[in-house]
């Protein structure tokens, strides 16, 4: 991991990088982002749409069409989770929004994802600030502000649509069809810190997600844990930016061979990553994983601790769930204060399929 760390610091330095301009704009206080609220009703594909048309409605001409992409087009699947410091992104960045535009802007996230979905945002993205103090934070151009909006398709009732929103240690996309949120798949959720306060609010962003996987290690006897066993924790996931459609090895035990309770908190784990979309896709998505449960495998290695080496990988016939701690900080001043990588992924449902 230390060398993974090293790579990243020496590609910052190098001269060739291509870097965002850091954010000058003057704005109201953003972190904490707006607290959650359901602005036009229960979050959802229709919701979303509502709450789209009001924000693309405030933005002006030029500025909506550097946010709007064909629904296939290239620039969907060149995501990243690097800071932008490292990797330029496309669409319209918090940064160049008016204090209006950014309340519309949360306003649609709010609509598209559930209010636990809408913490992970919320707890990634006060992280970000927490960074913007450390010093390399202008090289690497760690600012809450650096966070994109960008749309695939127009949103509509009637024809596919997604939109995609991310930055440094965050990336989700989502995909609608028929009025229905149909995946959210692929979807980047990371932190540097974890653990940590800012601003007089204590965080602890995805700590819980270590925990789950944790508590579904610890409850297994020692056969199971030894087909468990993951191995090793590898530099970082295998499954994150730039491998759409890699299917890596299965690794660990199969969920056929867990007991009842076993099973159950498996799928809470799981639950874990599927409960940031809305009701209305997470409910029948999690019907369909449990009806797979048999044919899913899960590996763990690592304990629990959040600011030590741990891997997590579960996976199954349309599910791939990697997280990873890496045990290890690129920030000074997150020193010790864990550092979250994970994936989640509907190999079926990419972007929608």
């Amino acid at each position: 991991m230390k060398c993974t760390l090293v790579l990243v610091l020496a590609l910052v330095l190098a001269d060739s990088i291509a870097a965002h301009e850091a954010p000058t704009h003057k704005h109201a206080q953003l972190i904490p982002i707006p607290a959650y609220r359901k602005p036009y009703g229960e979050a959802g594909a229709q919701a979303s749409r509502q709450a789209a048309k009001a924000f693309l409605a405030a933005l002006s001409e030029t500025t909506g069409k550097r946010l709007m992409f064909a629904l296939n087009a290239p620039e969907r699947a060149g995501w990243s989770n690097l800071p932008a410091g490292i990797v330029d992104r496309t669409g319209i960045a918090v940064a160049e929004l008016s204090d209006e535009q950014r309340g519309l802007l949360f306003d649609f996230l709010a609509s598209s994802l559930s209010e636990e979905g809408y913490g992970r945002v919320m707890d990634i993205m006060a992280a970000e600030a927490f960074l913007s103090s450390d010093r390399r934070a202008r090289r690497l151009q760690w600012d809450p502000q650096n966070y994109w909006i960008s749309f695939y398709g127009t949103p509509s009732a009637d024809l596919p649509w997604g939109w995609q929103y991310g930055g440094h240690h965050l990336v989700l996309n989502m995909s609608v069809a028929n009025n229905k949120v149909e995946t959210l798949s692929p979807s980047f959720v990371g932190t540097e810190p974890a653990v940590f306060s800012l601003n007089g609010v204590d965080y602890a962003s995805m700590v819980d997600m270590h925990q789950a996987g944790y508590a579904v290690y610890s409850a297994l006897d020692a056969e199971q844990r030894a087909e468990a066993d993951a191995e090793r924790v590898p530099r970082d996931v295998q499954t994150g930016p730039g491998k759409d459609g890699v299917i890596p090895p299965v690794i660990g035990i199969r969920a056929s061979k867990l007991r009842n309770e076993q099973k159950a908190l498996l799928l809470t784990a799981i639950q874990k990553w599927v409960a940031i979309q809305p009701s209305e896709n997470a409910a029948p998505r999690m019907a369909q994983i449990e009806s797979e449960l048999n044919q899913t495998h899960f590996a763990w290695i690592g304990e629990n601790t959040s600011n030590t080496p741990a891997y997590m990988r579960i996976q199954g016939p349309t599910l791939i769930i990697e997280l990873l701690s890496t045990g290890g900080n690129v920030g000074e001043n997150a020193s010790g204060k864990g550092h979250y990588h994970s994936i989640y992924r509907n190999p079926s449902m990419e972007y929608g399929g």
